[in-house]
Formats: structure tokens, C-alpha cells, sequence
């Protein structure tokens, strides 16, 4: 409960971000970078730590499911703020700010699993701007 709590609060101040200060474009390219970067560092730490023999090939395949559902919700993000760069609208501007609201919450869920079988692997949010 105390998880889903924190994302709703991580969720909202990116909402608040994305609709304030620096421009919607900007912010968002900004956070998607981010949110990608970091999917390729936890997919190379979690490498790592396998062939460091600190997760088996099962827990292996059970990580790979949820960085699968982090992964499809990003790409869902980046494909929604495409379409809302070729017809930007008050509707597409909100598909994109719940896409990657829903992005930002697939990571914590991401990474609390990678972080119960070897803690501190990954941050428990994304640090977007």
C-alpha cells in the first residue's frame, strides 16, 4: 500500500512538472530519455549481476517479465508523445502525460522486484525532470 502510495505522489509531481515550468516538448523528450536510459543500465546491471552468480536463470526470467511491462509502457510513452508531436492537442497532450505517468509506475514495480531479490540493485523511481 505504502509502494502504491509513493508512486501516486511520483506520478502527480511529474504531472506537475510536465505542466509547468519548461515547455511540454522539452520536458517530456527530457523524461523519456531518461526513463530509456535507465531500462538499458538496469537490463546491464541485472546482466551482470547473473553472470556474477547472484541471480539464477529463474529469477533471471521473472526479472525479464517485469522489465518486459517497464519496457512495453515506455515504448507506449514514446510512441503517444510521436503522435502528439504530429497533432498537438489538448487530448494528446493528456494520453501523453498518462502514458508516461503509467511508465513512471511499471519502474517501481520494476525495480521493488529486482530490489527484493538483490536490494539496493535499482532506484525505486525514475529521476525525471
Amino acid at each position: 500500500m505504502r509502494r502504491k502510495v509513493s508512486v501516486g505522489i511520483i506520478a502527480i509531481i511529474l504531472l506537475a512538472g510536465l505542466l509547468s515550468c519548461a515547455t511540454f516538448t522539452s520536458t517530456t523528450y527530457k523524461s523519456l530519455f531518461i526513463a530509456g536510459t535507465s531500462y538499458d543500465t538496469a537490463m546491464k546491471s541485472i546482466a551482470s549481476l547473473q553472470a556474477q552468480g547472484k541471480i539464477t536463470a529463474a529469477q533471471r526470467a521473472e526479472i525479464n517479465k517485469y522489465a518486459n511491462i517497464y519496457y512495453v509502457s515506455y515504448q507506449t510513452a514514446v510512441d503517444a508523445f510521436i503522435f502528439y508531436e504530429k497533432n498537438k492537442n489538448e487530448a494528446t497532450k493528456q494520453v501523453v502525460i498518462n502514458a508516461v505517468a503509467t511508465a513512471i509506475s511499471k519502474w517501481a514495480e520494476f525495480a521493488g522486484y529486482v530490489n527484493r531479490i538483490v536490494p539496493n540493485t535499482l532506484p525505486d523511481k525514475l529521476e525525471v525532470k
